[in-house]
């Protein structure tokens, strides 16, 4: 029997950095997942509230696996730390790829949160 072992990546979205545009943003700070990789869930640990001047909305995926889908900006699943499980059978990774935040419906204006996304790695 074979031993696994769990990896954790981070991310970092940050909006002095990053902007807060309608789209797809992959924060600068980030790491790249490896296809097949088996992600398990994420922490999100808020560092700095996000603010709006709409109604903005965010989600979370990481190589083709949602890990939060679109919730709102001001929403509890975003206010200090928060666990978010990728228990669905996308869960493992179809490409290789890094931590993405998609804002829609209104820009973000403001934020910073950590994202620690735990995974295991094929055989």
């Amino acid at each position: 029997m074979a031993i696994t072992r769990t990896y954790i990546g981070r991310a970092k979205y940050d909006f002095s950095i990053d902007g807060g545009a309608i789209s797809a943003i992959t924060p600068e700070n980030n790491f790249t997942l490896p296809v097949g990789a088996m992600v398990i869930g994420a922490w999100t640990d808020v560092k700095t509230n996000m603010t709006s001047g709409g109604s903005a909305t965010v989600a979370l995926a990481i190589g083709g696996v949602t890990i939060k889908g679109a919730t709102a900006f001001n929403n509890a699943a975003y206010t200090g730390i928060d666990y978010h499980l990728a228990r669905t059978s996308a869960a493992l990774t179809t490409a290789s790829g890094s931590v993405t935040f998609t804002v829609a419906t209104a820009a973000l204006t403001a934020g910073e949160v950590d994202i620690y996304v735990e995974y295991l790695l094929p055989d």
